[in-house]
């Protein structure tokens, strides 16, 4: 049996009624392209949607529209799984509107830590520093990171970069001592921790981390005696406050590894 033109259940559809469901579209398409600038939340909610339903299948990412965020900040896209969390998708869309909005970078930042990301996180912090003006903290952010990954050379450099600019802040200083220990350079590290408590106006203030620090980095250079009395000078600074029971035990065991006569703790402030 062949069925011609004629057969057909429906008549074909007139060209006016295609018209009016091409107008109905584009009509449609407008509503929603108005909603998106209007609201950009729903924009970023859609745009979540699409990269959970990636996730779930086990797709490609779809086609990434925050590719102008991770260029500017230097960064590969992130997979799918991570985008698809609004906690990361949210900063990234506000990114993508405010290239340069600290608040955004560091929402953004502390979500890729709470995934176990501290390596993204970093490289997001390093390259918003890069792109954007006034960004010494994002700089000393990426360097914490990298050093708590252990990527001690990435730390080391931004820590340089930072005191390059600002060659008499203290703070830059201690990172760039702490990478340098990271990197078993000592001895650098030895200067580097020196130089930060000589940058302190009122030494009574440097905190006890500084002088451990640089204490343990002497016992690494085989100077045990001169971990005992780093320490011991601070507690010289305020010894009613600061010569507790496990300070005190922390100069002996310092001697302990090979430092004798050690002088007794007096409760009289001395100035360093």
């Amino acid at each position: 049996m062949q069925i011609d033109r004629g057969d057909r259940i429906a008549p074909p559809p007139s060209p006016e009624r295609s018209l009016v469901w091409i107008g109905v579209l584009v009509a449609v398409a407008a509503a929603l392209g108005l909603a998106l600038a209007v609201a950009p939340e729903l924009g970023d909610f859609l745009r979540r949607e699409a990269y959970t339903a990636a996730n779930a299948i086990g797709a490609p990412t779809p086609a990434d529209e925050y590719a102008p965020v991770y260029d500017r900040l230097e960064m590969e896209p992130m997979r799918a799984g991570l985008v698809a969390s609004p906690k990361v998708a949210a900063p990234l869309a506000k990114l993508l509107r405010e290239p340069c909005d600290k608040r955004a970078v560091a929402t953004l930042a502390e979500a890729l830590i709470a995934e176990g990301e501290e390596r993204v996180a970093a490289g997001a912090y390093r390259g918003f520093a890069a792109a954007c003006p006034d960004s010494a903290m994002e700089k000393g952010r990426a360097s914490e990171l990298f050093l708590r990954i252990g990527d001690a050379d990435k730390a080391l450099a931004i820590a340089d970069a930072l005191i390059s600019e600002q060659p008499i802040f203290p703070d830059f200083h201690y990172l760039r001592g702490r990478a340098l220990f990271a990197a078993k350079r000592y001895d650098a590290a030895i200067g580097e921790f020196k130089t930060t408590i000589e940058l302190f106006h009122d030494r009574a203030k440097v905190n006890e981390k500084l002088f451990i620090d640089l204490a343990n980095a002497y016992v690494a250079v085989g100077k045990p005696c001169d971990a005992a009395f780093t320490l011991f000078s601070w507690i010289a600074l305020d010894p009613p406050r600061r010569g507790t029971a496990g300070a005190r035990k922390r100069v002996e065991e310092y001697g302990a590894l090979g430092c004798r006569n050690l002088p007794a703790f007096d409760d009289q402030p001395k100035k360093l």
